[in-house]
């Protein structure tokens, strides 16, 4: 049984782990005269990397499932000071098919977002150089490690271990499957959405493995 560590928000946990920072879209038409098409522009107002995420705050999750290693395994070798694409190499996987495999799930994303009106060209310019340049140097930097962000991740932190068992079973699905959907850089939420789940019945399936650590953390001094 392969377990996640990482440090998300008390008062978002589970936010954190099912979401993973996918943000809203809320769209306004705008007026135009009688027999002109209506026009959607993205809503600016809302953070660029909330209207799309492309995971660059999780790239040791996705290459854990590309490379077939755990995530334990993986942050524990890296920690060692190897790189991601040093660990591939020893699994038979080459660099280039690494970055490939990590990439283009994010461009991919990239080009949806921007068929959708959620991002505009020049924002789609701007994600495609992100993912490009961030995958690259993270898969070659000794002991890269994925960060969270968030404006509180300093001031409430709690170390969270959900079971990846437990996940899978509460989404219906094996955790080879699991594996599979991380390493097209998909959440947990999105997962659900495709088995017909909502947000909040994967949350009961799984919120008893965040029971213990939540209780520790309120009562820690």
């Amino acid at each position: 049984m392969k377990k996640w560590t990482g440090k998300v928000m008390a008062c978002t946990v589970a936010a954190a782990v099912l979401v993973g920072g996918i943000g809203g879209l809320t769209t306004a038409p705008k007026a135009f005269a009688s027999g002109d098409a209506k026009k959607v522009s993205p809503d600016a107002s809302i953070p660029l990397h909330s209207r799309v995420d492309v995971g660059l705050n999780s790239i040791v999750i996705q290459s854990s499932g590309i490379i077939n290693l755990s995530l334990d395994n993986l942050n524990a070798e890296l920690k060692k000071g190897k790189s991601i694409s040093d660990l591939a190499r020893t699994s038979g996987i080459s660099r280039w098919d690494l970055y490939n495999k990590l990439t283009n799930p994010a461009l991919e994303k990239v080009e949806n977002a921007l068929n959708q009106k959620k991002i505009t060209e020049e924002e789609a310019k701007q994600l495609r150089q992100e993912v490009k340049d961030k995958y690259s140097t993270a898969i070659d930097k000794s002991g890269y490690q994925d960060k969270l962000g968030g404006k509180y991740s300093k001031k409430l932190e709690l170390k969270t271990n959900v079971d990846e068992d437990a996940v899978a079973k509460a989404l219906g699905i094996t955790e080879n499957e699991l594996d599979a959907a991380f390493s097209k850089g998909k959440t947990i939420a999105e997962i659900a959405k495709e088995k017909g789940l909502t947000e909040d019945q994967v949350i009961t399936g799984i919120k008893d493995n965040l029971n213990a650590s939540l209780k520790a953390f309120i009562n820690k001094k």
